[in-house]
């Protein structure tokens, strides 16, 4: 990872508390389940309740956000060399998941293309809590994404239209399971998988769960951080040509 990445997400996330791998480790063990979510955790939910919730299958509030670099598929066909072209993505990766964990959230995984991140709130009325860190996560991602695709660039043959970074976000109740590892299922991880797939390249794109409350507080967001936001409609699979409500947020420079 080139210096200049690092020096932009920590200078945007240097208040926000870090992983502490040890202590992780030590919940995992002490759950019996190769969890990796970050210690500051236990302070909504204990090692014994997380335990509960996996035995028990009671539900828990979740923030869900998918990222999606756009058209990888084709920077990966015309990579001048695989191997430069799995660094570049490695590195990148290391950043996002440096910068889930400085804002509190859990890297969950590299799916291939993307990433996966969540932010635990509990309880339904805990349901703000956490969107301060989803935002500055997403603007320091984008703020050093067009870096990337430059690093992509010198790497193709061809470069196409359309290469960005995507992310979606929904949130809501979801369930806890053990599939082999700790894995997180409900509505949330299906609207946020919707929500990217119909942003824009440097968009972020909201369900109606947080982004009606976020579009009330729209003015301040602007006026005093650069925060543009717009409600719109998607197509999705259930609504079709109908469109479903969504709420785009994009960071002015």
């Amino acid at each position: 990872m080139s210096g200049h990445w690092k020096m932009i997400y920590m200078k945007r996330n240097q208040d926000s508390p870090a992983f502490d791998n040890y202590h992780s480790s030590n919940l995992s063990d002490e759950i019996g389940l190769p969890f990796h979510a970050p210690d500051e955790w236990q302070k909504i939910i204990p090692p014994k309740e997380l335990e509960r919730l996996v035995k028990t299958g009671d539900q828990v509030g979740i923030h869900v956000l998918v990222g999606d670099i756009r058209k990888s598929t084709f920077l990966m066909k015309e990579s001048i060399s695989s191997k430069r072209f799995a660094q570049i993505t490695r590195d990148f990766m290391k950043a996002v998941r440096d910068t889930a964990s400085k804002n509190e959230g859990w890297f969950d995984k590299f799916t291939g293309d993307g990433f996966i991140i969540y932010w635990i709130y509990g309880d339904e009325d805990n349901q703000q809590k956490y969107i301060s860190q989803i935002l500055s996560f997403s603007d320091a991602l984008l703020s050093i994404f067009p870096e990337v695709m430059n690093e992509y660039r010198t790497n193709s043959t061809n470069f196409p239209a359309d290469i960005g970074l995507s992310l979606g976000i929904d949130s809501g109740l979801c369930t806890l399971v053990k599939i082999e590892d700790l894995n997180i299922i409900g509505p949330p991880v299906v609207g946020a998988s919707r929500m990217v797939a119909e942003a824009e390249p440097f968009e972020v794109l909201f369900n109606v769960s947080i982004g009606a409350w976020l579009n009330k507080d729209k003015d301040r967001l602007g006026r005093d951080y650069g925060i543009c936001i717009e409600r719109k409609y998607i197509k999705t699979t259930e609504y079709g040509e109908t469109g479903q409500e969504a709420y785009s947020v994009r960071f002015q420079k």
